[in-house]
């Protein structure tokens, strides 16, 4: 019989999967101590999910919180297009749903003279994927400058993704002394994403700008990032 389980919270560290969502994480987590073989570890906006929720994009849809996707096909949110894999809101009236962190995403971020607003339709070509809509006529969200920076949430979701699988983050937990030049790419290739979307700045000034909307994205669709990999965009958003 499985046990209950009882969370605390943790530190941030490597990167995990939530056991409720399905969902990657960074950042602080909350992890059972029930069971010291238990793996169970939860996002903050999956371990104490509201009953009943409602999003300003969403006026006419009431969400209701399921711990499976309800129905028997698969089911994608309608945040970031990405499947469904457990933890969901639900509106059983206009068939829509959302992940509990896209439901949490923050519709303004902002740092350092930089400001982000969350878009469910935008005007403006993604810097990644170079098109408005993430797959076919479905959009996605998108946090946009109003200007030159412009991410679809999927995109930068497959970015994080891609780069784990390559092995980017494998060293995360270590210092800054003691990293190695992962990190630096990373934060380099996501820089070069977002060059592409605007000529005539000076290099100096494109790093900067770039760093904080990654930086900036990064915290609202994973969580804080840790320590080391935040002192690494800060170093090289000053130089």
């Amino acid at each position: 019989m499985d046990h209950q389980h009882a969370f605390q919270l943790k530190p941030a560290g490597a990167p995990y999967t939530c056991s409720g969502c399905g969902q990657l994480g960074f950042g602080s987590r909350y992890h059972c101590e029930n069971n010291i073989s238990c793996n169970y570890i939860l996002h903050e906006e999956c371990v104490n999910p509201v009953p009943y929720a409602f999003h300003p994009f969403f006026e006419k849809s009431s969400f209701e919180f399921h711990k499976k996707p309800p129905g028997h096909r698969t089911r994608y949110c309608d945040a970031c297009g990405k499947d469904v894999l457990g933890f969901v809101y639900h509106c059983s009236s206009t068939n829509i749903d959302l992940h509990p962190c896209c439901l949490k995403l923050q519709r303004s971020i902002s740092n350092e003279n930089v400001t982000l607003e969350l878009y469910r339709k935008v005007h403006s070509k993604c810097a990644k994927c170079k098109h408005k809509h993430v797959e076919g006529k479905f959009e996605g969200w998108s946090y946009y400058d109003g200007n030159s920076y412009c991410y679809h949430v999927s995109c930068f979701k497959d970015f994080i993704v891609e780069n784990l699988k390559r092995g980017y983050f494998s060293q995360v937990d270590r210092s800054i002394t003691n990293s190695t030049n992962r990190e630096t790419q990373l934060a380099l290739t996501s820089m070069e994403i977002a060059q592409s979307s605007r000529r005539g700045r000076t290099m100096s000034k494109y790093t900067k700008i770039a760093v904080v909307v990654f930086k900036l994205i990064f915290s609202a669709i994973f969580g804080n990032p840790i320590s080391a990999f935040v002192a690494i965009l800060e170093a090289l958003a000053t130089n």
